[in-house]
C-alpha cells in the first residue's frame, strides 16, 4: 500500500449544533463572527480551511451519485501516484533505469533496461551501423514497417526483400545522387585484394585518328578490369546486384567494374564518359550513368569534381582542366564505401554537357575507387 508523501493536521473545529440545511448560517454571518475573534486564532489557516471544513460538514455525502464518488477517488489516487513518483523520474538520454529512492514514504522505482527501452522509445544499439545488410534489417523491424508493409511476393526476375539504401541528390545539373556507406569496409578490401594482381597503368579512348602525348599526363592512374566471374567471394556479384537495384538498369547493361588506384599527385583531367556521335562515331550502344565507388579514404586530395555543375554552367568554360582549386563547381570527397551515381545523359539520352568530371590530385595518401559505366541497351 502506498503511504503518503505529506500527512497534513488541521486544527480542530468546535462542533456545531445539528440544524437543518435550510437553518445553517450563512457564510456572510460565520465571516463577520470570526473576524471579531480573529485576534484569537491562526488567521491564515483557519480563514481558508474552517469555511470549506464547515460546509463539508454540513454537506450530505448520501445525496451524490456513486459513480461520481468513484471517479473522484480515482483521480486523487492518480494525483498521489504522480505526486510520489514524480521527484525519481529517470532523467532523459538513455534507457537504462536505475533505482531510486527519497526517503521511506519515496516509491522505489525499477524499471528492467529492456523495459524501459520499449516504454521510452528507445531503439537497441546497431552493432555496425556501416553493415548494409544488418542496416536494412534494423531500419525495417525496429521501427516496425516490415509488420505493417510485408513485402509483397514478387515476380520471377524480382526481388522479395525490401531494401533501405540511404541516398541524397546533391544536383540536378548534372543529376548526382550520394549514397553514403552503400558497401561496407570487409566488402572494399576484398576489391582492393583481388584488384592488386591485376593493376596495369590506365589508358585513354580516343578519337578516330587521334593520340594525345603520354607529356600531357591526362590520365596517371592504374587500373584493370573485375567481372564477378574473377571474383570466387562473391563480393563483386553482391554489389552489381545492388547497383543494379537503385539504378533500375539491369546488371547486363553494365560494362565490367574499372577499379582504379591513384598515388601521390595522380589524377584524371576533366572528361565526359558518353560519347558524342559527332566525335567517336556512332555507338552500338551509348553510356548514360556511372556509378562510382570509393574504396578507401584519401588523407587530403582526390576528390570527384564536376566543373560545369549548375543548371547554366553546361556551356562554362574551362581554362584549367586539371586543378581542383579553381573553386567552380561541386566537390565529392572520397569516404570507404560510399558511392556516387551521376548521369552522363539526359532522359532523352542527348549527352548533357553538365556530367563533366575529373579525378582530382592526390595530395597525401592514396585513393582506390571503382566504376561501373551502364549503357542504354
Amino acid at each position: 500500500m502506498l503511504e503518503p508523501h505529506h500527512r497534513h493536521t488541521y486544527p480542530s473545529i468546535p462542533s456545531v449544533p445539528q440544524q437543518p440545511a435550510t437553518m445553517a448560517p450563512s457564510l456572510g454571518e460565520w465571516e463577520t463572527d470570526q473576524k471579531f475573534h480573529a485576534p484569537h486564532a491562526h488567521k491564515l489557516r483557519s480563514q481558508v480551511w474552517d469555511p470549506v471544513l464547515l460546509r463539508l460538514r454540513q454537506f450530505r455525502l448520501q445525496t451524490v451519485p456513486l459513480p461520481v464518488v468513484a471517479i473522484v477517488a480515482f483521480l486523487a489516487f492518480l494525483a498521489g501516484t504522480w505526486l510520489e513518483t514524480v521527484e525519481v523520474l529517470p532523467a532523459p538520454g538513455g534507457p537504462t533505469i536505475s533505482i531510486a529512492s527519497s526517503g521511506p514514504a519515496t516509491r522505489k522505482v525499477l524499471m528492467h533496461e529492456k523495459g524501459a527501452a520499449i516504454s521510452t522509445g528507445a531503439l537497441p544499439a546497431l552493432q555496425n551501423p556501416l553493415l548494409p545488410e544488418q542496416f536494412e534489417k534494423y531500419a525495417l523491424d525496429a521501427t516496425g514497417f516490415s509488420k505493417a508493409r510485408p513485402a509483397l511476393t514478387a515476380a520471377e526476375s524480382g526481388d522479395n526483400q525490401m531494401h533501405v539504401i540511404p541516398f541524397q541528390t546533391i544536383s540536378w545539373y548534372p543529376r548526382i545522387t550520394y549514397y553514403p556507406g552503400f558497401v561496407d569496409k570487409e566488402r572494399a578490401e576484398k576489391v582492393i585484394a583481388l584488384a592488386k594482381k591485376f593493376l596495369s597503368p590506365s589508358s585513354l579512348a580516343y578519337r578516330p585518328g587521334e593520340s594525345i602525348p603520354e607529356s600531357q599526363n591526362v590520365r596517371t592512374s592504374s587500373g584493370c578490369f573485375l567481372s564477378r566471374e574473377m571474383d570466387s567471394t562473391g563480393t563483386l556479384r553482391w554489389i552489381e546486384d545492388r547497383i543494379a537495384q537503385v539504378t533500375h538498369l539491369p546488371v547486363e547493361n553494365g560494362e565490367a567494374f574499372n577499379v582504379l588506384r591513384y598515388m601521390k599527385t595522380q589524377h584524371y583531367d576533366s572528361h565526359y564518359d558518353s560519347f558524342a556521335e559527332t566525335e567517336y562515331g556512332k555507338q552500338p550502344s551509348q553510356r548514360i550513368a556511372t556509378f562510382l565507388l570509393f574504396l578507401s579514404d584519401v588523407e587530403e586530395g582526390g576528390e570527384t569534381v564536376f566543373k560545369r555543375e549548375g543548371r547554366q554552367n553546361g556551356n562554362r568554360t574551362i581554362t584549367d582542366w586539371r586543378t581542383c582549386e579553381d573553386g567552380i563547381g561541386i566537390k565529392v570527397k572520397p569516404k570507404q564505401g560510399d558511392a556516387v551515381l551521376f548521369w552522363s545523359t539526359k532522359p532523352d539520352l542527348t549527352l548533357d554537357d553538365h556530367a563533366l568530371h575529373g579525378a582530382c590530385p592526390i595530395v597525401k595518401g592514396e585513393k582506390w575507387s571503382m566504376a561501373k559505366w551502364i549503357h542504354e541497351k
